[in-house]
């Protein structure tokens, strides 16, 4: 069996991939019968040998293919069409294009024709704060419905950074002792895309650069940022860091792990350039010093301000 999932909202496309991976995982004897491939490289010895071996311990065998339609072989995709029906049933294929597709193509048509395609188009309007709701239930994430709306209409319709965003607000309202987040807490933690001081201090935190990481900070004070907002900024990207490193140590590939992670893949590939300066135990280290400053701002042991200029200077050492 052969299906093809494609679409412009790569969030809920790999969030479906990665629940038939995970299911099928549990029924067949784990990762042993799951094989991906990149489009690319995909050859005509490849394919064959693939849906070809018997799976282990089981009657069944998981192949994945990326953007096949878009980069793959013309004439190995030719192949496929002419042959959609003479795959063994021990295979089930699934080809993932991140994106739209050429719908003139015979593949295309023959999967369609078949009903094997599944379209994961952006959300817009009320289905995509319907999903949200959905989405912040699932998560146990409290907002307000109000704060729903506003942050649609702040960020757009784009899944990766409607979830990324979601969970710094989540991080931000725990700081607070808040119940809920509301649409106050939108405009104080929701940068526009034009707006890159908060970006290029987490940038500069992460490689280390303490000269530019000062620089950066004194911005966002002057341009009233409050210590609260910075400090959930620092924790949530130092939580990505340490997210990621542990999927690199466990050896997931690196075109997995923005849907092991869900994380944009713009995002994973920025943290991985400042991970060369970080190992596992270190951001573990760095994981409990941002607890640590927390609490002691909580607790009023420490001023805000003081606590975030000795914290900068403990993480750019």
């Amino acid at each position: 069996m052969i299906q093809l999932f494609f679409g412009e909202d790569t969030y809920s496309l790999n969030h479906e991939l990665k629940e038939i991976e995970k299911n099928f995982s549990i029924a067949n004897f784990g990762d042993m019968n799951i094989q991906k491939f990149d489009g690319n490289i995909l050859t005509f010895d490849n394919l064959i040998r693939s849906v070809s071996a018997v799976p282990f311990l089981s009657d069944k065998r998981l192949i994945i293919v990326y953007n096949f339609l878009r980069d793959g072989d013309q004439k190995l995709r030719d192949y496929v069409a002419e042959n959609l029906e003479k795959f063994p049933d021990s295979s089930e294929i699934i080809l993932v294009e991140e994106g739209e597709v050429n719908k003139n193509l015979s593949i295309f048509k023959k999967l369609t024709k078949a009903g094997a395609v599944k379209h994961f188009p952006l959300r817009k309007g009320y289905e995509l704060e319907k999903w949200l709701g959905e989405y912040v239930k699932k998560e146990k994430i409290p907002i307000a419905f109000s704060a729903i709306k506003k942050l649609v209409a702040t960020v757009g319709n784009n899944s990766w950074r409607l979830t990324c965003e979601l969970a710094k607000l989540d991080l931000y309202r725990k700081s607070r002792g808040s119940d809920q987040i509301e649409e106050a807490d939108i405009e104080e933690m929701v940068e526009s895309e034009h707006d890159q001081n908060i970006f290029d201090f987490i940038d500069a935190l992460g490689a280390r650069n303490a000269k530019l990481a000062v620089k950066y900070l004194q911005e966002l004070f002057k341009s009233g940022k409050n210590e609260n907002y910075i400090l959930t900024m620092i924790v949530y990207q130092f939580r990505n860091m340490l997210l990621i490193e542990d999927l690199i140590v466990r050896g997931v590939k690196r075109n997995q792990i923005p849907a092991e992670a869900e994380l944009h893949p713009f995002v994973v590939g920025k943290t991985i350039r400042v991970l060369n300066n970080y190992d596992l135990p270190l951001l573990k280290r760095v994981y409990y010093r941002l607890m640590q400053t927390d609490i002691d701002i909580k607790t009023g042991r420490i001023d805000p301000r003081l606590a975030l200029e000795k914290l900068l200077a403990d993480l750019t050492i």
